[in-house]
């Protein structure tokens, strides 16, 4: 059991966050490359679909897991529209805060999160890490920038062997604001592309 100042929000989340793995149904696939497919389905009352990428992937475990909980700087120049993804606090070793910012693009303002990330060991060969929303921290910086809902930032990784990593990763983010829903749809398009993006950069490591 974890114990530190944002235990409470990341415990109340943990049964929400270990339910999507059992959505089953009503997964539209939206785009397959390789070996990794994308899907999104309605989720509750939310306009904004929930997406689901997953996949078996030629990276190993362990790298996997490191780079999706701390590599912020690489995840970064792997998504185009991202103006700032920054450590904001280090909680404990498997637990930091971050904000993340996106760009302003044509008549769409910027918009940015806050959310405390967290890393659980599942078993021994499976790991999950969270991004749950927190609504302020003492560090961030000024912001001109719109902030969104973000419902759900789920990853799980499972250990297939030494080379081999399943990833499923979910994400739900209500940008709020009036965004025409092809733009949103085109936003996740755009997660997949650095998806891809940072499996070749685990690759490298």
């Amino acid at each position: 059991m974890i114990g530190n100042k944002y235990s409470n929000i990341i415990n109340s989340k943990l049964s929400e966050n270990l339910a999507l793995r059992d959505i089953k149904t009503n997964w539209k696939q939206i785009k397959q490359v390789d070996n990794i497919t994308m899907y999104s389905t309605i989720y509750q009352n939310y306009q904004v679909k929930l997406t689901k990428f997953e996949g078996n992937a030629s990276i190993n475990f362990e790298k996997a897991s490191q780079y999706f909980f701390d590599s912020l700087d690489a995840q970064k120049q792997n998504r185009e529209m991202c103006d700032q993804l920054i450590k904001l606090e280090t909680i404990d070793q498997d637990t930091i805060v971050i904000l993340f910012q996106t760009k302003s693009k044509f008549v769409v303002s910027s918009r940015y999160s806050l959310c405390v990330v967290h890393r659980r060991r599942l078993n021994n060969n499976e790991i999950m890490i969270t991004r749950d929303q927190i609504d302020d921290h003492q560090n961030t910086p000024k912001i001109d920038a719109i902030k969104v809902e973000a419902k759900f930032g789920v990853i799980f990784l499972k250990k297939i062997n030494e080379n081999t990593t399943q990833i499923e990763m979910y994400q739900l983010l209500d940008p709020k604001g009036s965004i025409p829903v092809s733009l949103i749809n085109s936003m996740q398009e755009k997660q997949f592309e650095a998806l891809l993006k940072d499996l070749q950069s685990i690759q490298k490591m």
